[in-house]
């Protein structure tokens, strides 16, 4: 008999988990779960410290590194509007990464998802005629088609033929890189490119079809951004499909099916939750906000559709929906964590002589400890409450 392998189930809501528990339980309970991530950061700062330590043998890089990620990751004149930018994609690839977990699958073709996403809403973009309030939506769903498309041959294969989701999805990242390759060498390449080298990109997008900056909008309330800082509108966008996301999976009906087909599979069928067709509805919308992943890049920083928009958004996205527990808020928070330590390298390599991948291990790690520390809480509460239990009997 197969045993087909599956994701860790996820974790059921806190408020349902805690229903009925007096609240100085509650609170102990909430505590445990915020020492986990505590755990984890400090453990990734002392395991950062000794790494500085044993390739650059001296204290004063250890404050240098503490200075740079403090004062150029966050005090710089444009930190902030890199970080909100650069965690835009990363909450959107993160929420379609937690939207399979929660139905217990494994999407790993995220980054295929949004390249091709991506590709369908700059061909909108520079292909169609129409007033904005028209033609900027239109764009904005056609990324989203195209990754619900890419989502659905794996979604297809894993129904009608058992064809594991881990090992589809990655293959479709394939197939999506080889198809940009061909199309932007070629049919949709930009013919009107000013040099002698081309790139490999589309045409422009019309203005109709552009995001506007939130530089404005920062400047205005007290910031000094630079006029080319990379944040859009597209992180209110990201920040309100984290809400709705949290209120689907947590409020409706469809989110209470998408838990428990994630948490118990075998108990779906009996509940009367058709599995295949839950399977499919989490595949295609795990695929459409995986094709909003690119799409700032695309219709609101440099307005075309480039080959090196392929940067690993999406497997950071994994990282990203298992630190934030595949919770809303915590993908977000997590989002903008990876965006911080990003911008943070960058003032390492800037202005200390240690190599910037500090930062990188300082990431892995706390991947690695989160998962430990989380499942220690876990394993902690289990057993108090089996203890609870045991002495009320």
């Amino acid at each position: 008999m197969k045993v087909e392998e599956r994701p860790p189930p996820p974790e059921p809501e806190a408020e349902e988990a805690l229903a009925g528990i007096p609240w100085s339980q509650r609170l102990r309970s909430w505590g445990l779960q915020l020492l986990a991530p505590a755990i984890s950061l400090l453990v990734a700062a002392v395991i950062g410290v000794l790494v500085i330590l044993v390739v650059q043998r001296n204290w004063n890089d250890v404050t240098e590194v503490g200075s740079a990620m403090w004062n150029y990751g966050l005090f710089n004149r444009n930190s902030v509007a890199f970080i909100l930018g650069r965690a835009t994609p990363f909450i959107f690839g993160g929420l379609a990464v937690a939207i399979a977990f929660k139905a217990g699958l494994f999407n790993i073709g995220v980054e295929g998802q949004y390249a091709i996403g991506a590709l369908a809403a700059g061909y909108v973009g520079y292909q169609v005629s129409a007033p904005t309030f028209i033609h900027l939506p239109l764009t904005i769903l056609a990324g989203m088609a195209g990754g619900m498309l890419w989502a659905a041959v794996p979604a297809l294969l894993k129904i009608y033929r058992g064809a594991h989701e881990v090992i589809s999805t990655i293959m479709m990242n394939f197939v999506a890189n080889a198809i940009l390759l061909y199309l932007l060498s070629g049919a949709l390449k930009d013919p009107n490119q000013q040099g002698s080298i081309a790139q490999q990109q589309t045409p422009p997008i019309k203005p109709s079809a552009q995001v506007g900056s939130m530089v404005p909008f920062f400047n205005s309330i007290g910031f000094n951004f630079r006029g080319s800082a990379p944040v859009t509108w597209f992180f209110v966008l990201a920040i309100v499909a984290a809400v709705l996301y949290s209120l689907t999976v947590r409020r409706t009906r469809f989110g209470f099916e998408l838990r428990v087909l994630g948490t118990n599979p075998r108990a779906a069928e009996p509940s009367g939750i058709r599995s295949n067709a839950m399977i499919m509805k989490a595949m295609l919308l795990s695929g459409a906000i995986a094709g909003l992943v690119a799409l700032q890049d695309v219709v609101g920083i440099d307005d075309r559709m480039k080959l090196d928009y392929i940067r690993g958004y999406g497997f950071t996205g994994i990282a990203i929906a298992l630190l934030g527990r595949n919770s809303g808020l915590g993908i977000v928070a997590a989002a903008l964590l990876f965006s911080f330590l990003d911008r943070a390298s960058s003032g390492i390599g800037l202005n200390t002589g240690v190599p910037k991948e500090v930062t990188t291990i300082m990431g892995g790690v706390i991947i690695l400890t989160i998962v430990i520390a989380y499942e220690v809480v876990r394993r902690m509460t289990a057993r108090r409450q089996l203890r609870e239990q045991h002495d009320r009997a």
